[in-house]
């Protein structure tokens, strides 16, 4: 039992247990990261889709066992441009998770394509797939899964179903680059399927997405849309064109500096390292505060190998941010992350709490605590025992 009275907590004006702040994320920066970022400066092919860019495309193509990577600005135009390439009649639905980052959603709204939030699961944030045909309707032309925390969906149930019904599915893999599901990494998941190199996830370029393929048509297409509808793509691969290039589609200017895709190839030769710190870092703390009285994990998905981008826990509702608020005074930066998206002022005509009690569960429960790379051994098990003085205080 939860004693929020304890004297010896910080919140109460105790001797907190770090006296440094222990932040919630930084991302895993090296000397190569550096060097390659000055090296590509000095080259001067600093513009978008260089070089490098290429060479970042193809290790990410290697890793994943796919056939197209495509290096972007970030992975909300990756999105959108998942959904302009197929492009659907408006009005159409895509059945899009309640509990997931705004840029989900935002995808099909910005190609004219109505969304219906569906449900998930209250103990990790992912799709419910029990639900998940309940959602359909003769408009639905698609489904986009979330990863939520770095845990895949439950895929082979939601690729099931739509085949069913003749469904496109986009996978929301923003967050779980590495992750594997029934032996595949995410990535040849689905139809298609984007990754976020933003500062905060677990390989990072400082901003940036791509979007993943093994479909010749759509990443062709998609070619064409990010570079201003331009077949720029081809022209700097093939010169086919002696000189110049054409303006064949519409389309606008996702593509990435040549400067950033550098940091892609360092950092991609760092990712096994990286995911392997963070999974020693989350069974520590699962061993460290298993059989805590109210305190448990979000799960993970059956078949699944989570990348542990993020660590969660889950405890009773009631005290929630009185919990973080405790965990920040003994100088451990817990968070809470994102909230249902209809819980939020653009999607408040989306539904109601009783129409996602998955997902309002599963937002009243959750709390992160710090994960990265560069978090010490010191500072781990600062933050174990700041979890155990708060949860075990009497």
């Amino acid at each position: 039992m939860i004693n929020t009275k304890n004297p010896k907590l910080a919140i109460n004006g105790g001797e907190p247990i770090s006296k440094e702040p222990i932040v919630i994320h930084k991302p895993y920066l090296k000397n190569d990261d550096r060097e390659a970022i000055l090296k590509a400066f000095d080259s001067t092919f600093i513009s978008g889709d260089g070089p490098l860019c290429r060479e970042f495309e193809k290790a990410l193509a290697e890793y994943l066992c796919v056939k197209h990577v495509l290096y972007m600005n970030s992975a909300t135009t990756a999105l959108e441009l998942a959904f302009r390439a197929k492009e659907f009649p408006p009005g159409s639905e895509v059945i899009v998770p309640d509990f997931t980052y705004t840029s989900s959603a935002l995808a099909p709204l910005y190609n004219d394509i109505n969304i219906v939030l569906c449900d998930v699961y209250p103990d990790n944030g992912s799709l419910d797939v029990s639900k998940l045909e309940s959602y359909i309707s003769d408009k639905t032309v698609a489904i986009v899964p979330v990863d939520y925390a770095g845990i895949p969906a439950d895929m082979d149930e939601i690729n099931r179903i739509a085949k069913k019904y003749g469904l496109y599915v986009v996978h929301d893999t923003a967050q779980s680059i590495g992750a594997e599901y029934r032996g595949k990494k995410t990535g040849n998941l689905a139809d298609v399927s984007v990754f976020s190199f933003h500062g905060t996830k677990n390989i990072t370029t400082g901003e940036g997405g791509a979007l993943v393929t093994d479909d010749d048509t759509i990443a062709e297409k998609i070619k064409i849309l990010r570079e201003k509808g331009t077949n720029k793509y081809s022209f700097l691969t093939d010169n086919v064109t002696r000189g110049y290039y054409e303006y064949v589609d519409i389309g606008n200017s996702y593509v990435q500096s040549n400067i950033l895709g550098a940091m892609g190839v360092t950092q991609m030769q760092k990712i096994d390292e990286i995911l392997r710190i963070r999974t020693e870092i989350a069974e520590c703390y699962k061993r460290s505060l298993s059989g805590i009285e109210g305190l448990d994990f979000v799960r993970i998905t059956e078949g699944a190998k989570s990348n542990w981008h993020i660590f969660g826990i889950l405890f009773p509702s009631e005290h929630k941010y009185w919990i973080m608020d405790a965990l920040r005074a003994e100088g451990v930066y817990a968070n809470v992350h994102y909230t249902p998206l209809h819980n939020n002022a653009f999607y408040k005509d989306y539904g109601t709490d009783e129409d996602f009690p998955g997902s309002v569960a599963f937002f009243k429960r959750l709390l992160r605590l710090p994960i990265y790379p560069d978090l010490t051994s010191s500072e781990i098990n600062s933050v174990i025992a700041a979890v155990k003085k708060v949860f075990l205080s009497k």
